[in-house]
């Protein structure tokens, strides 16, 4: 596979949900949050508004180093495979085992989607 195309639909992916995340951020909460104190589901929406452009950074980076030369492709997905391990720790181990959240594994299948599709192409780039 290119790392092209995989560096361009994980990037398209992120720069997505971040764009997502900055204008229905408020309109989320309500699936992520298991409260009705209104202090916490405003601090989960504030949280989502300073994830954002975290995630869109990510998601930019990815688009526009999609023409890069196959081996620092492969370290910018390797990076990505890294980062993205570890988030799924945090959303397995972590929010999984908070009551405050509304967590379920149903949630993170794009992310896994992702994740997979880094790991494929970073072992069969071109």
């Amino acid at each position: 596979m290119k790392t092209k195309i995989s560096l361009s639909i994980i990037g398209a992916y992120n720069t997505i949900v971040s764009i997502v995340m900055m204008f229905f951020a408020s309109d989320l909460v309500g699936t992520i949050v298991n409260s009705d104190n209104a202090d916490v589901i405003r601090m989960c929406e504030v949280m989502h508004y300073g994830l954002s452009p975290a995630i869109l950074i990510i998601g930019l980076t990815l688009i526009l180093c999609r023409n890069a030369a196959i081996e620092t492709a492969k370290n910018i997905l390797l990076a990505y495979i890294i980062g993205t391990l570890v988030l799924m720790y945090v959303f397995v181990c972590v929010m999984g085992n908070e009551d405050l959240m509304n967590f379920s594994f149903a949630t993170i299948i794009p992310d896994v989607a992702m994740l997979l599709l880094a790991i494929f192409g970073y072992f069969k780039a071109k």
